[in-house]
């Protein structure tokens, strides 16, 4: 009884840890898979932009694009423009860091800390105005408390921390306007202000500054009660910011005090030395240092000066992305190739079953017709140029022409063909998933016209055709009576041939091809789903994640900024 007890109990034991990891399976592996997926849009979106704006570089520096990783890397990289905007970067960032030392230097903070907040307090002193007037007592005392706090600032009893101050605010100066000087210039800038500050810090007196603070520390508290206990403390939260002011003032003097001074000074002169290096160092490499200051590159050289050949293929399958250039090269089209293969697959067999559609070549035929039975017009009309009723029926003729294009069995016949003869060569993503949706809505439209036996305006536009053909016959007929030579050609025979087409077209149906349609119809719209939403994978044995194509770059626009 005991030993079945003992086996019952490790049986628990051992399902309890079974289903305690099951438990921690399902808290923590979705989180990582949907950061894995974050990561990989994130990897792929970057690669995507990296890799266009290094082939524009490119093209700019070449007159034309390239598909070879290797070429486009080597060139960028050998680009002596680039090379020194990032040597400029550089030595700009070199420079801010020796400067952010000096001004995070304990001394330097806290005294630039008491400066900000006196500007805020008196700021808020003075955006409260209007709400203070109604309170006289509060008003006369803001405006004294602004008057103490200037002075306080700007005091003769200590001129040297005064100066300190002036010099720093000068330092904050140049650090908010750097990129308007050259590096040099700033350099220099910013080496006669430590330089001047080294000269008058041994002489602050602290503990003076902060005596003559206290007093006005406390009448700041004793204003803040008095609008406390006001109906002002109802209409604006100036009490509370004041208070929060004063109190980073109060802290900043209780660290200076406790500082010791000479070895603040020390510390402020080796790195004051370490900024007079910097500046001779840019004097040394005048052709870069004469340069602007410039933080970061712009976006565009900075995804380019770092572009490496991983770039070039997606963290997802691993395959290049897809380098494809206008027939003109004047624009290039940078894609995901993540799903593309088995995309165009499935296109594929739509496309087998699109060829087998018979009513595409005789629409084909037909719309040649019209071409031939136009270019003939006009070389009647040519031939008789002063015959201005030839002149305007066949105007008439062109323009009945063209609005053959705008007809929807026309335009769903042109994306039929579209469909059919650019995916089997095609290796965009983005082409082929637009080209299912034109197809799929073609494909509607020629089930509809052969279901219902309407054709709507084709029937419509070629009545009208065969009219005008007629119209032109007559005019024609009228010059042969005049001609003793040889007789023009009617357009007959084309009228005939183009009715024949045009029998032929509306008859080719069945049952089998209508249902044909049908299948394919919803084929084309599940490849469509599949290309827009991707695919999902197993992983982990029992998890699924999601696998899709990340779009494109073209013409400067993102696909995935466009869909938002």
């Amino acid at each position: 009884m005991a030993e079945h007890e003992a086996k019952g109990s490790i049986v628990l034991e051992i399902l309890i840890v079974i289903l305690t990891a099951a438990l921690v399976a399902v808290i923590l592996i979705p989180g990582k898979i949907w950061k894995e997926e974050a990561l990989e849009e994130k990897t792929a979106h970057d690669n995507i932009m990296s890799i266009y704006e290094a082939e524009k570089y490119y093209k700019n520096l070449t007159g034309k694009f390239t598909t070879d990783p290797a070429k486009l890397i080597e060139t960028i990289h050998s680009d002596s423009n680039l090379i020194r905007k990032q040597k400029v970067v550089n030595y700009t960032r070199e420079l801010i860091r020796e400067f952010d030392k000096y001004m995070n230097n304990p001394l330097i903070k806290n005294i630039v800390r008491i400066k900000k907040n006196v500007d805020q307090i008196n700021d808020d002193l003075e955006s409260n105005q209007y709400n203070f007037k109604s309170y006289k007592e509060i008003n006369d005392e803001a405006n004294e408390l602004k008057i103490q706090l200037n002075n306080f600032m700007n005091a003769p009893e200590y001129p040297e921390f005064v100066r300190l101050v002036s010099y720093l605010d000068s330092l904050m100066d140049i650090r908010q306007t750097l990129t308007d000087f050259t590096l040099q210039v700033n350099a220099l800038r910013i080496k006669n202000v430590t330089d001047s500050i080294q000269t008058y810090l041994p002489k602050v007196n602290i503990e003076s500054v902060n005596n003559k603070w206290a007093p006005l520390s406390q009448r700041l508290d004793n204003f803040i009660k008095m609008v406390k206990r006001s109906p002002l403390v109802h209409v604006t939260s100036v009490a509370d910011r004041v208070r929060d002011f004063k109190k980073l003032i109060d802290g900043s003097f209780d660290q200076l005090i406790k500082l010791d001074m000479n070895v603040q000074i020390q510390q402020l002169q080796q790195l004051n030395q370490g900024l007079d290096e910097l500046y001779q160092k840019f004097l040394q490499d005048y052709s870069i240092t004469s340069q602007f200051a410039l933080s970061k590159l712009p976006e565009s050289d900075s995804l380019i000066i770092h572009l490496t050949e991983q770039n070039f293929y997606s963290p997802v399958n691993h395959k290049m992305y897809q380098l494809m250039f206008d027939a003109d090269s004047q624009f290039i089209k940078v894609e995901s190739p993540v799903l593309l293969d088995d995309l165009k697959e499935r296109a594929m067999k739509v496309v087998d079953d699109v060829n087998q559609l018979p009513f595409l070549d005789t629409m084909h035929d037909y719309l040649k017709m019209l071409d031939s039975i136009k270019t003939t017009a006009d070389q009647i009309r040519k031939k008789y140029r002063k015959n201005t009723d030839l002149f305007i029926a066949y105007k008439e003729m062109e323009g009945l022409v063209n609005r053959y294009n705008n007809i929807s069995i026309v335009e769903a016949y042109r994306d039929l063909e579209d469909f059919r003869t650019i995916v089997p060569k095609c290796r965009s993503f983005s082409t082929i998933k637009d080209l299912i949706e034109k197809s799929w809505k073609g494909i509607q439209i020629f089930d509809q016209a052969y279901t219902e036996n309407v054709f709507g305006n084709l029937d419509t536009l070629h009545l009208k055709m065969d009219n005008k053909i007629d119209e032109i016959d007559k005019i024609i007929e009228k010059i042969n009576k005049r001609r003793r030579r040889a007789k023009i050609k009617t357009l007959e025979p084309e009228k005939k041939a183009l009715d024949s087409l045009l029998t032929t077209l509306k008859s080719q149906k069945d049952d089998a091809m209508l249902a044909k349609m049908k299948d394919m119809v919803k084929e084309l719209q599940d490849i469509f789903i599949f290309a827009q939403k991707g695919k999902k994978v197993r992983v982990y044995g029992v998890f699924d994640k999601k696998i899709k194509n990340f779009g494109y770059i073209y013409k400067d626009s993102k696909s995935w900024e466009d869909k938002k």
